[in-house]
């Protein structure tokens, strides 16, 4: 079982005292702040022409973080393939690859904010057909083509290091999309919002697709860690979750989450202890191929509260493998 942090989207609230040259710098520390705590990996978010400078380019920003650390992965989360030249990306993987040994992970979603997709100047009808297109013109050049993309053939040079190329990863939206990471994908996400049954449904349609139950599941989560406990924890996260949640529930067109912390989400809170022991339980149901990533990073949090959220959960996941 492996544990990460994300997702990192460096949003700037309204109220924050901090300049985004601060956060980005902030960033690079935290990767170091990761790669000490013993955990596995760091992710990051995309989204263009947002109000608060959500992250809107994130490949660059993967390079100097596999740069500055030695052994975790970075990866992207939900890179929206729409808005993306399949050929581009692959040359931009590749070099990733080729950068940090086979330390990245690309993952791929659907891009749902209409407004990105009419900025790039893509037919919102086309966006499962784009991310259906891509993947396949990734494997091509990852393997040194010819990649196939928009009509266009190239030949793609040089090939990563990793024989296989960069891991790809699909973000699960529903069955349909379970189906889809299993048919295109090395791995899947699920998103923190998922229920237990809601996840538990999109693994068995993982692995009943892939027939070999090898899949590797990328299971998000919110929550937070305090030595005082569960209360102590969401006092510390509050602040940030609200933001964070109804800015998406804004961009998705729904009614603002009025129950904070929602109950039917799988939040992990408490002392490193409870929180291992919370941890397990993706373990319990999914095995060891389990890759759990926690945000305990939100926006407008204080850089020294991040560190100190990414020390607990370093401490939670130490426990948690003693556990086993």
């Amino acid at each position: 079982m492996r544990f990460g942090v994300g997702d990192f989207s460096e949003q700037r609230p309204p109220d924050s005292q901090s300049t985004h040259a601060q956060l980005y710098a902030e960033l690079l520390d935290q990767a170091t702040q990761i790669e000490r705590a013993g955990l596995d990996s760091m992710w990051l978010s995309e989204h263009h022409f947002a109000e608060d400078g959500y992250m809107p380019s994130v490949i660059p920003i993967a390079a100097a973080l596999l740069a500055r650390t030695r052994g975790i992965v970075v990866a992207t989360d939900r890179l929206a393939a729409s808005l993306h030249d399949p050929i581009r990306l692959g040359e931009d993987a590749i070099a990733l690859d080729l950068l940090s040994g086979g330390r990245f992970i690309l993952g791929l979603s659907l891009c749902y904010r209409r407004e990105e997709l009419a900025g790039f100047m893509v037919d919102p009808s086309r966006d499962e057909a784009n991310l259906e297109s891509l993947v396949p013109a990734l494997r091509a050049a990852f393997h040194g083509g010819p990649a196939t993309a928009g009509g266009r053939t190239a030949s793609v040079t040089p090939l990563p290091s990793s024989p296989q190329g960069p891991r790809l990863m699909i973000a699960a939206d529903g069955e349909r999309g379970a189906q889809r990471a299993a048919r295109l994908a090395d791995m899947m996400m699920l998103d923190p919002t998922e229920t237990w049954d809601a996840v538990d449904l999109a693994v068995e349609k993982f692995d009943r697709e892939r027939r070999d139950g090898e899949g590797e599941l990328v299971l998000f989560t919110y929550g937070g860690l305090s030595e005082a406990g569960p209360a102590a924890a969401w006092m510390q996260v509050e602040d940030g979750f609200r933001y964070m949640r109804h800015n998406y529930d804004r961009w998705m067109g729904r009614e603002p989450t009025r129950e904070i912390p929602p109950r039917h989400y799988r939040l992990l809170l408490g002392t490193p202890s409870e929180v291992a022991g919370q941890a397990l339980e993706y373990r319990r149901r999914y095995g060891d191929r389990a890759h759990l990533v926690l945000r305990c990073n939100y926006p407008g949090m204080a850089a020294a509260a991040v560190e100190a959220q990414i020390r607990l959960w370093g401490e939670a996941a130490r426990l948690a493998r003693e556990a086993v």
